[in-house]
Order: structure tokens, then C-alpha cells, then sequence
């Protein structure tokens, strides 16, 4: 009977070890526990919109990016950039221009973007944002080599609810355009393992038991 208990806990972890890589996630993920939020903003590409290296002064890049609501409401969002790193002397001086599909709504400096007007967006509808990046032509030789990054933040405002999302910029050379980051199946894949080596020890340690009780128990007589 006590065999059968210990194999039944063995089991048990290996299987905790197989299914937690896909329970997890789930489990902490915002979005899967609250898949019809109202509020829902999303942004493609989501993980960068720049990365741009060998720009030299006069060179420019436009970027498209998709502005999506997946929510069950109407909002308005806004956004905001953050430097992220780098050289902040050239995030200083890049110019960024931001146009609609029938309007211009921002021509300046990148530092100095604080957002623009609200713009609203109807449930599962979508919208065409396009970013210019112009490197200024007066810029001189002590500008060549560096690198900046930054981070483009969508926000979205309802009745009573928010939702936010981001897309990341590079300008230069080398480095990451994304903050690093432990991503959440990382974690649970070390939980698995966690799982399987304990699950390893429980059973070499019974199999340990087992065999002194054989040898206290002596040879069977016949």
C-alpha cells in the first residue's frame, strides 16, 4: 500500500511538471483572464516601430504603425514617447513628424513629442499612424556613432476604464530597441524542472528506503 501511495505522488509531479508551462501563462496573463475587457488598445508592430542604424544627417524614415481596439467600447487614446536608454544628446535633436490619414498632428522635436489631440476609435476598429524620424542635416561629425532608444506609448481612455500599449524605437548602432525583460515562460519552465527534480529526489530517496528495509529485514529463509 505505501508502494502504491508513492508512486501515485511521483504521478502527481511529473504531471504538475508537464502541464504547469501551459496552466501558467494563462494563470498569469491579464489579458487571457479578461479576454472581452472594453477597453483594449493594441498596437502593430507592438514590439518596435524604429530600428534604424547607419542614419546619418539628412537621412529620414517613415514607419507605419496600427492603432487597434479590440474592446467592446469606443475610446480615445492619445500617446507619448519616453527615451529609453542611449544617447541622450542625439534623442535631443532627432525630429519626429506624426500624420494621419487626413491630417498632420505632430512636427518636431522627438524629445518634445508630448502626444497630440485625443483620436477616437470605435470597437474592433483600427487606425493608420505614420512616424517620420529625420535625422537634421545640421548635425555635425560628433552625432556620428551614437545611438538612442525610445519608447512610443499608445493610451487609451474610456467612461471608466484604461488600457495602454507600446512600440519601441532604435537610432543608431548596436544596442536593444526593448527594455530587458524575464519573459513569463522563462519562469515557467523553471517551475517544470523545479518539478521534476524534486519529483527525482522523492523517488530516489524511496528507493533508498526500500532497499535498508531490505537489508534489516536479512535473507529470506526458506
Amino acid at each position: 500500500m505505501e508502494g502504491n501511495g508513492m508512486k501515485k505522488f511521483i504521478y502527481v509531479i511529473t504531471f504538475l511538471a508537464v502541464i504547469s508551462p501551459v496552466v501558467l501563462p494563462a494563470m498569469s496573463d491579464p489579458a487571457a483572464a479578461a479576454p472581452n475587457a472594453e477597453i483594449d488598445i493594441n498596437v502593430n508592430p507592438e514590439e518596435y516601430l524604429f530600428n534604424i542604424t547607419n542614419m546619418k544627417p539628412g537621412d529620414w524614415a517613415p514607419r507605419t504603425i496600427q492603432v487597434q481596439n479590440e474592446g467592446t467600447k469606443a475610446f480615445k487614446y492619445v500617446a507619448t514617447v519616453q527615451n529609453n536608454g542611449g544617447s541622450e544628446k542625439l534623442f535631443d535633436e532627432l525630429w519626429l513628424e506624426v500624420k494621419g490619414a487626413d491630417s498632420d498632428l505632430y512636427d518636431g522635436k522627438l524629445a518634445k513629442f508630448d502626444g497630440f489631440l485625443p483620436r477616437n476609435l470605435s470597437p474592433s476598429s483600427e487606425e493608420d499612424l505614420t512616424f517620420f524620424i529625420r535625422f537634421p542635416e545640421h548635425l555635425g561629425n560628433e552625432f556620428q556613432g551614437l545611438e538612442t532608444n525610445f519608447i512610443l506609448t499608445f493610451q487609451a481612455e474610456g467612461n471608466v476604464d484604461h488600457d495602454q500599449a507600446a512600440s519601441a524605437g532604435k537610432v543608431g548602432d548596436g544596442g536593444s530597441p526593448l527594455p530587458n525583460t524575464a519573459t513569463d515562460m522563462f519562469t515557467c519552465m523553471l517551475i517544470g524542472i523545479a518539478f521534476v527534480v524534486t519529483g527525482g529526489i522523492v523517488y530516489f530517496l524511496y528507493r533508498i528506503r526500500q532497499n535498508n528495509r531490505k537489508s534489516l529485514a536479512g535473507p529470506d529463509i526458506q
